[in-house]
């Protein structure tokens, strides 16, 4: 039985639907928007990524005169974009996806069903699908239980943890968001995988790992993700593999470990929130005097960055109780124009 909140996401795809059926096409809702309806979490910003046994030209004949805006940017790897009001779809072809050693970019091949396609992805909590066409009530499609997983906070990979982290090192840090986010519990063999194969991360761009660290450092709280990378020694991997064409140099396990704790420590502190903990963190290095490893945590993590506030106007957030266990710094963080103020503790060495 498919939840009741899932209706006006469906009762939106409708219409999409229809054109695909009317086109002899099945078409599926795909990914995180299912994970996501499935743990209610409460969304309803997210961009719709859709898959389907239509090719690419095939794609954009059906959305022809019903997308306001289409783009093919991705169409060499079968996916075509559209935009129908407020909201961006992405409609993607069946894929089966090789990889060579030393690139985590795929050599594309389309597949003709959904299992095959679904097998490529990274955790079996994002291997889930909903049919939209084939009948008048959606069918779940979820050949690697991630529907159960969800429920009993598991992390798993739909292949085994060695094929996918080879596939895309990517993915194991990845796997810290997810792990934080949901408050999951990776499988021994996922753990063992990273343990085993983090040197991967060396193919992995800079860029990439930033951008993915971005997405672990704010979600609410991110301490769980924190530690399975310094436990799984991925702190360190990752960040030799970021500090390339950096100056400042990477920042390691130890300063993940050292975040993580001001992120506990933290937690009890009146609204304070976990994304900016960096920027106290920053501040806990300088005070314990290591300047190199402040510039460090600066230049992996430039979105970040420290403001100077006065104790009154960080004890007026946080209250005095908060102010004496040694909250130390306050940020702000940009990001898509907006600005976000917070305030984070660290354990400031005096």
């Amino acid at each position: 039985m498919i939840p009741d909140r899932f209706a006006p996401v469906l009762d939106e795809l409708r219409p999409l639907a229809d054109r695909f059926e009317q086109a002899g096409h099945r078409l599926y809702l795909v990914g995180g928007t299912v994970r996501d309806l499935l743990v209610d979490a409460g969304r309803g910003d997210f961009d719709l990524d859709l898959t389907t046994d239509a090719r690419p030209d095939a794609i954009k004949a059906c959305i022809q005169g019903w997308a306001d805006a289409i783009w093919t940017q991705g169409e060499r790897f079968g996916t075509i974009g559209a935009k129908f009001g407020d909201r961006t779809y992405e409609i993607t072809t069946f894929r089966a996806e090789i990889y060579a050693d030393d690139s985590r970019k795929p050599h594309v091949t389309y597949s003709d069903d959904i299992e095959t396609d679904l097998a490529r992805r990274d955790f079996t909590i994002n291997a889930m699908a909903l049919e939209l066409t084939g009948g008048a009530t959606p069918t779940l499609v979820d050949p690697h239980g991630g529907a159960a997983d969800l429920m009993q906070r598991v992390l798993r990979t739909p292949l085994g943890p060695d094929i996918s982290f080879s596939d895309d090192p990517l993915r194991m840090l990845r796997a810290a968001r997810f792990i934080a986010r949901f408050e999951l519990t990776p499988t021994d063999a996922l753990v063992q995988a990273v343990e085993s194969m983090r040197s991967r991360m060396e193919i992995v761009s800079a860029e990439r790992i930033r951008d993915e660290f971005d997405k672990l450092i704010t979600v609410d709280h991110p301490a769980a993700g924190l530690w399975f990378l310094h436990d799984t020694g991925l702190a360190d991997a990752t960040w030799e593999a970021a500090e390339e064409g950096d100056d400042a140099g990477p920042l390691g396990g130890d300063v993940i470990a050292d975040i993580a704790c001001a992120i506990v420590e933290a937690s009890g502190a009146a609204a304070a929130t976990t994304p900016l903990v960096l920027s106290s963190a920053m501040h806990h290095c300088n005070a314990c005097g290591m300047p190199e490893e402040a510039l460090r945590m600066h230049a992996a993590f430039p979105a970040l960055a420290p403001t100077a506030t006065s104790e009154a106007a960080m004890g007026a957030e946080l209250g005095r109780d908060a102010l004496a266990a040694g909250v130390v710094g306050v940020a702000t963080m940009r990001g898509d124009g907006d600005v976000v103020t917070t305030s984070a503790q660290a354990a400031a060495a005096k």
